[in-house]
């Protein structure tokens, strides 16, 4: 026998799990200056002759791998950034204005031959990503404690 407020418990129910679930992947807040110093660095790496970019661009690619691979450990999972919802918009800013800041590093470089606007472009790129991945994780956690809607 079902009772009228089975289908509201379950909600709850589920609402909690997903609020377990916000809290269980909260990160410290280092691991957002992580991300930042990764997409910053990415923008200061223009600032070297072309080689060293390319071991530069290859040892934060490798970081980044490391990273997953951390929390994919820790967690047992891992969230994509891009995934729909509320972090969407923030997840599409952040990549683009690393894509804005790395264009204008590598254009500043290529025909001015100057190499000194990555590096503060790469410390604007580190303050903004910081920044992004703090708001990311609040609208996740905002989305996940928020109600369920019944179908």
């Amino acid at each position: 026998m079902t009772y009228p407020s089975d289908p509201a418990n379950a909600l709850e129910g589920a609402r909690a799990v997903r609020q377990k679930l916000a809290e269980k992947t909260r990160c410290p807040p280092y691991m957002h200056a992580v991300f930042g110093a990764l997409m910053g660095g990415l923008v200061a790496s223009e600032g070297a002759s072309d080689r060293a970019t390319l071991v530069i661009e290859l040892a934060i690619l490798l970081l980044a791998l490391l990273l997953f691979i951390v929390q994919r450990q820790r967690l047992g999972f891992f969230i994509n950034g891009y995934r729909r919802g509320r972090t969407r918009p923030v997840a599409i800013a952040l990549i683009s204005v690393y894509l804005i800041l790395f264009s204008l590093a590598a254009g500043l470089k290529a025909v001015l031959g100057l190499h000194w606007p990555a590096l503060v472009l790469g410390m604007l790129m580190f303050g903004l990503a910081t920044w992004g991945s703090s708001a990311w994780q609040a609208r996740y956690q905002a989305e996940m404690a928020a109600p369920i809607e019944a179908a």
